[in-house]
């Protein structure tokens, strides 16, 4: 017998080598894929953190320029490219003219990066467009960014430039990726290093741990042969209560029922007595050769007069119950109703293995079947209720916007034509009443909508529209509250996404919930409304993404987001206020009008929420343009 023979045996015969082995091949694969993992994201975490620093570097080079390449001073720029290679990562600077030449450059001497010098400027670049890329084998990182004389026409950073701007130049940077290599090679010794110190570690605990839990089988096995040798006077011993305690003991209840020949009927008889399911043994020919008292009582037929009966014949399906799983079926009492149970059935054999019929086990569900009937009419009830509720509420809503709109109007009236400018405080006074009934009316209204929707009473009316429209109407409606938070809003409309289908009123309700919200939760940040277009195998759509760098949604609370009348938590309602119907009537909206609502947050970083409705290209001619007024 050659060595690998005897491993192969000695691997065969041994649990704990088995679950040795298994456990450090599951381990050392789980570490390994693990490890892959962590330094595949580390590694685009350090390539991302490069690629940002080195384009806000280009960045702001390229506005210090602006002034240097507008007048054509040369010697200025050279300075501000020497200031700007101070850092040790940075390789080289190139500043370019409008047709791609060299105006300044400057490389850094001596370094393996650069083996061949400044590389040139990439065939076909279109220097008005920023790029990014990895050159020369991943060695450094080359950010062109152009260089733009300053925009004096513009009055608001979310209005957008009038006109097409030339560029003064581009600029190019290079930054070295040698600290990155570095890092990842280290990163990559010490996590190895650290694996192999684990498995060994795994390997240790799992031998001790695997050689404590087999010790007791091993005992048992010994026990095992001797019984298996007609000793019948020995019993293993039973330490503990573990599974391998509870094998021992029932190895021991079988050596002392091992010695019995026959079984008592009493027995068996008083197991089917207790049985609380009826239990039917039939022949080879579908026969009734015995019942269990439960079968009795369920049926309502004496013993005697199932024996020897069809057992088919008390199935209203006339069908036997298959052997492999449980089945509904309905039995036939002996009054003529129908019993709705459980059955099943299983091949009864002899004690040579020969086939001697079969055994029916039915359970009777006429309880389960009585509960389902009244869970199915309270589910009915609630739906109905719901369904009261939406139009009640609908109702009360119109019922009460009535007298507000007249609150309104008449404080309207009295501060424009009967309040004189001598009355301040009850001018005061009036304008808290109107401000007020708007913040009524517009809970009211948002209670209407949801109401309309659920109760089945609101329709959409698609037409194709200018989102850039829209948009403008929102950001000058919500400008103000801009201002008032400290907030910048910014708004990108592309040409190519600007054409939506959708219905106008609720699609402008949608994006100014949306845009209000997140000016509401942001204080001194940014606010960003861009447009683009998507395509899937669902066709082609117009994707509004709003998103802020405010408060942020924790990941427990983005289930509940959507849902009417829910709020992040007890803390945000108190200090923002709000109903909680906002984004629940604007998903409700989106999924009318084909589309939905997606929302990404971390909770301290901000918000992300993206409104994806039908491309105005892909609704065909039953959508005719209109204006948006």
């Amino acid at each position: 017998m050659n060595l690998i023979e005897r491993l192969n045996n000695r691997f065969s015969s041994s649990l704990l080598l088995k679950g040795l082995v298994a456990t450090t091949t599951l381990v050392t694969g789980f570490a390994l894929m693990g490890l892959g993992l962590f330094l595949m994201i580390e590694d685009r975490k350090l390539e991302q953190q490069l690629e940002l620093r080195g384009e806000s570097m280009a960045l702001f080079l390229a506005q210090e320029l602006q002034f240097s390449l507008l007048v054509g001073d040369l010697g200025e720029t050279r300075r501000m490219l020497q200031a700007a290679s101070a850092s040790e990562d940075v390789l080289f600077l190139e500043a370019l003219n409008p047709r791609g030449q060299r105006i300044c450059a400057l490389a850094l001497a001596g370094r393996a990066d650069l083996k061949q010098g400044i590389p040139a400027l990439a065939t076909g670049a279109v220097l008005e467009k920023p790029e990014t890329s990895v050159r020369q084998g991943r060695s450094f990182l080359e950010i062109r960014v152009p260089v733009l004389p300053p925009a004096g026409d513009r009055l608001l950073d979310w209005e957008p430039s009038r006109g097409n701007r030339y560029i003064l130049g581009a600029l190019r940077v290079g930054i070295s990726m040698q600290k990155r290599w570095t890092f990842f090679r280290q990163m990559m010794l010490y996590s190895v290093c650290l694996i192999l110190f684990s498995l060994a570690l795994t390997c240790g605990a799992v031998y001790w741990i695997l050689r404590r839990l087999l010790r007791p089988l091993e005992t048992l096995v010994c026990f095992t042969n001797m019984v298996g040798d007609g000793d019948l006077r020995h019993r293993a011993p039973v330490n503990g209560s573990d599974e391998i305690g509870q094998l021992a003991a029932a190895f021991n209840k079988m050596v002392e029922r091992l010695g019995q020949t026959t079984v008592s009927k009493d027995y068996v008889d008083n197991v089917l007595r207790s049985m609380g399911e009826a239990l039917i043994v039939t022949d080879q020919a579908g026969r009734i050769q015995r019942v269990n008292p439960r079968t009795e009582e369920l049926l309502g037929y004496a013993e005697t007069e199932l024996i020897g009966r069809p057992a088919l014949s008390l199935v209203a399906e006339g069908e036997s119950p298959p052997a492999t799983a449980s089945i509904e079926r309905t039995c036939r009492a002996r009054d003529g109703h129908l019993i709705p149970v459980l059955l099943s059935c299983a091949g009864l054999r002899g004690g040579g293995g020969a086939a001697e019929g079969s055994v029916w086990l039915a359970q009777d569900m006429s309880e389960l079947k009585r509960t389902e009937r009244e869970l199915e009419r309270a589910r009915d009830a609630a739906q109905q209720a719901n369904r009261a509720k939406s139009v009640f509420l609908a109702n009360m809503s119109h019922e009460l916007r009535t007298p507000l709109n007249a609150i309104i109007g008449y404080s309207q009236m009295l501060r424009e034509d009967c309040i004189g400018p001598e009355q301040h405080e009850v001018h005061v006074d009036l304008e808290k009443i109107e401000h007020s009934g708007h913040l009524l009316l517009g809970i009211i209204n948002d209670i209407l909508d949801l109401s309309k929707i659920e109760a089945g009473r609101e329709t959409v009316k698609m037409q194709t529209f200018d989102v850039a429209d829209v948009l403008r109407d929102v950001a000058i409606t919500l400008q103000p509250l801009a201002r008032q938070q400290g907030n910048v809003l910014e708004i990108d409309c592309p040409e190519d996404a600007r054409v939506v289908c959708a219905d106008i009123p609720k699609f402008r309700q949608s994006v100014l919930n949306l845009v209000n919200n997140a000016l509401k939760f942001t204080e001194r940040g940014r606010v960003s409304v861009a447009v683009k277009k998507v395509r899937d195998e669902k066709g082609e759509w117009t994707e509004v993404q709003v998103s802020d760098t405010g408060i942020g949604i924790g990941r427990k609370h983005l289930g509940k987001l959507f849902q009417p009348f829910s709020q992040v938590d007890g803390s945000a309602t108190r200090k923002y206020n709000g109903t909680g119907l906002g984004l629940a009537i604007s998903k409700k909206f989106c999924q009318m009008m084909g589309g939905d609502i997606t929302v990404e947050s971390e909770l301290g970083r901000g918000s992300r929420f993206s409104i994806r409705v039908p491309a105005g290209q892909e609704v065909g001619p039953a959508c005719a343009p209109v204006g948006v007024g």
